[in-house]
């Protein structure tokens, strides 16, 4: 259907082979001075079909075990929790470290966030 239609006709959408479809309701430019490189990244909100929401950040600690990037992920009932949630559990990964350099740190690709 191309106009008309509620906001939430997307949650609706049923098509053999797509296994989920989440919305993005949100994008935040976050300055984080003291452990970042560059002061700055981006957490995108996206809501899911059950009305809740999760978060993602575009910056990535890599694993001290093997390398492996991981991102910043939070969970809530609202933009703003989930937000908040994603800030926090990132933060707490950040501060787990005592040291962080630049090659600590994995961005995503611009064409995937």
């Amino acid at each position: 259907m191309i106009g008309g239609g509620k906001m939430s006709d997307w949650k609706n959408i049923k098509i053999d082979g797509i296994a989920r479809i989440e919305k993005c309701v949100g994008e935040f430019q976050i300055w984080e001075l003291r452990k970042t490189p560059y002061g700055k990244f981006k957490v995108k909100i996206f809501e899911r079909i059950d009305g809740s929401f999760a978060g993602f950040t575009n910056i990535r600690l890599k694993s001290i075990e093997d390398g492996s990037p991981e991102s910043g992920v939070g969970f809530g009932i609202s933009i703003s929790e989930a937000l908040e949630d994603t800030l926090n559990n990132f933060m707490e990964m950040l501060n787990q470290r005592k040291e962080l350099s630049e090659d600590d740190f994995e961005w995503s690709h611009p064409d995937d966030f």
